[in-house]
């Protein structure tokens, strides 16, 4: 055989490998939950509302000393995470947890990390208790929000 033959053969042989394991890339990693999704799906409308009470928590974290006075700030700042971005959320618990770690949201940012670190299957009984979590956070937050925006407006 001729060596610009098996050149050719290789070349041609090579791309063909290359495209095959490109679209079993692209299949498996359309699946794959990215660091930058939200960990909770939200509805556009709600979304407002958590950006808001997302740049209220910043300020006041920015604002603070890093001790337990800060505590609600950051926790409410992870926790509105959960609708933006996974791993904001991860680093605001992250940094709770090593700030303050006596604190009283030390175990629930525990849970949180343990959560949002885990790639566990969303099981069909899974998916139903996060749902339920997702309702649940998100009612706790717009409530805090709404509570916020009535003390501003009484002041």
């Amino acid at each position: 055989m001729n060596y610009h033959v098996i050149r050719k053969i290789l070349s041609i042989w090579l791309l063909f490998t290359i495209s095959i394991w490109g679209c079993a890339l692209t299949k498996t990693s359309s699946s794959t939950i990215l660091p930058s999704s939200a960990y909770f799906a939200v509805d556009t409308s709600e979304l407002k509302s958590l950006h808001a009470l997302a740049r209220t928590q910043e300020a006041r974290m920015k604002g603070c000393p890093k001790s337990t006075g800060c505590e609600d700030a950051y926790y409410t700042r992870g926790l509105v995470a959960l609708f933006e971005n996974r791993a904001d959320a991860i680093n605001t618990f992250q940094e709770l947890r090593t700030t303050m770690p006596n604190g009283r949201y030390a175990a629930a940012s525990a849970r949180w990390l343990y959560l949002l670190q885990t790639s566990s299957s969303r099981s069909s009984h899974n998916a139903v208790l996060l749902d339920q979590l997702r309702h649940e956070v998100l009612h706790v937050l717009l409530d805090r929000e709404e509570v916020t925006v009535s003390r501003h407006m009484k002041d």
